[in-house]
């Protein structure tokens, strides 16, 4: 049974302010994508989520979602790099950053902060993500996801890599 909420496709072409009351939704210069995907998927973790963002967001009584793409992935109960994705695995979390920015501990992956990171949901072969160049939501072909993000975030030095996650 799918994980994916039956009406993503009522997300598409919408601004963050149509998913999320609080004040950082009204604020198209953050990135979105991990609080567009927390909003759809129902991710609320302690840490940074659009609730906390101010006191006057703290005091209002919807449920707020998780703003940080490196707080999903560690939140994640499996991650590996796209290539290496369980063929049975049909929908999961898709994350894009540097090389550079995933380490490795005792066995576990593990996401920095760099700037350079996104994540969407797959679904369907394709992938829901939030477009922060266009403020809005996308849904793109996996292949043109990934051509997209290696085109945007390459850079001299480190190399664009793409890695599955479970649904948390």
């Amino acid at each position: 049974m799918s994980k994916v909420p039956t009406d993503i496709g009522r997300s598409l072409n919408k601004k963050i302010d149509a998913l999320c009351p609080f004040s950082i939704g009204k604020n198209s210069s953050q990135n979105h994508c991990a609080h567009y995907v927390s909003h759809i998927m129902g991710y609320e973790f302690a840490g940074p989520t659009c609730k906390n963002f101010t006191w006057a967001d703290k005091q209002q009584a919807a449920k707020g979602a998780t703003i940080r793409v490196d707080d999903l992935f560690k939140r994640s109960p499996e991650v590996g790099l796209l290539a290496n994705k369980p063929a049975a695995m049909t929908e999961c979390l898709i994350f894009v950053t540097l090389d550079s920015n995933i380490n490795t501990v005792g066995n576990k992956l593990t996401m920095g902060n760099h700037p350079r990171k996104h994540i969407g949901v797959f679904t369907q072969g394709k992938v829901w993500n939030y477009s922060n160049t266009n403020n809005k939501v996308v849904s793109d072909l996996l292949a043109t996801f990934k051509t997209k993000f290696t085109n945007a975030y390459n850079s001299p030095g480190s190399s664009v890599e793409f890695y599955y996650g479970k649904f948390i």
